[in-house]
């Protein structure tokens, strides 16, 4: 029976290693199938839209017709061919005029771009994950191949813009941003001011600071967080009302203090200081 038992052990760590295999290699399949949906869908959201503004165009062209007006009619019946042609709309080929035109190649540059984006945000997440779970078990090749493939779908189709500093980027996309390419989310949004929208995840006194607060926003399904460091001269407290404690932020002098729970939507103006452990905002106040 001794000598069976080095063999028994032996043999079940094999099979658990040509399992841990399978499974690895049936993850890199599933990213691949998952990036091969997304551009299908991506492809089927272009069509789509591009048959609605040919419907779009036609109509245009008929109302110049009746107006008259030839000139806009030629343009549009140019630019009803050229889509044909080509399958593709996009800003190069906004036209100056007519108007009516340019107004309609926006609205649906602007409908492609939404429908897209959504389709983009549903898998990178998905995709996000099997790139974790292969770094874990130490497929890092696999996990490169899924990062790679995550980017391709954010530079093609989700390329990110540096924020304004006025328009609030929901946490979700900052959470995803980072979790996806690290280096990407950094070029865009580390040293930049921003207001974060999310849901209250939690709040806790500063380790480092116990004057200090941090407070934590998340994806409004949860996962991930933005860790926000409050500035200086926020005052924070702890407040309890029957079962629920707040957290009562006072900034500027003269304005009333903010009273804040879990799961409350809000947004935080801050300073992005890239990722640690959490994407980390300092400098922050509750944006009003």
């Amino acid at each position: 029976m001794s000598a069976d038992r080095p063999l028994s052990f032996l043999a079940g760590v094999a099979l658990v290693l040509v399992l841990r295999g399978s499974v690895v290699a049936q993850g890199v399949a599933v990213a691949d199938a998952e990036a091969a949906r997304c551009e299908e869908r991506i492809a089927s959201v272009r069509r789509d839209v591009l048959g609605k503004y040919e419907d779009a165009l036609a109509e245009l062209q008929v109302q110049f017709q009746k107006a008259g007006d030839l000139e806009g009619a030629l343009a549009i019946r140019a630019e009803r061919e050229r889509a044909r042609k080509e399958g593709v709309l996009a800003e190069a080929h906004f036209a100056a005029e007519p108007k009516g035109l340019r107004a309609v190649q926006q609205a649906h540059v602007s409908k492609m771009r939404e429908l897209i984006s959504a389709v983009v945000a549903e898998s990178v997440p998905k995709l996000v994950e099997m790139k974790k779970q292969l770094t874990v078990v130490g497929r890092l090749d696999e996990a490169v191949s899924v990062r790679s493939a995550i980017e391709r779908l954010q530079n093609d189709h989700l390329p990110i813009s540096k924020p304004d500093g006025s328009t609030a980027l929901p946490a979700n996309e900052l959470i995803t941003a980072y979790a996806a390419d690290r280096t990407r989310a950094d070029k865009t949004y580390k040293g930049q001011k921003l207001i974060v929208r999310g849901v209250v995840g939690g709040f806790r006194p500063d380790p480092a600071d116990a004057k200090h607060y941090l407070l934590f926003l998340t994806r409004s399904n949860g996962g991930g967080w933005v860790q926000c460091a409050f500035n200086a001269d926020v005052r924070c407290r702890e407040e309890k009302q029957f079962n629920t404690t707040f957290l009562v932020v006072s900034g500027k002098e003269g304005e009333p203090p903010a009273r804040v729970q879990t799961g409350q939507t809000i947004d935080i103006r801050g300073t992005c200081d890239g990722f640690e452990e959490t994407v980390r905002m300092t400098k922050c106040e509750i944006a009003r």
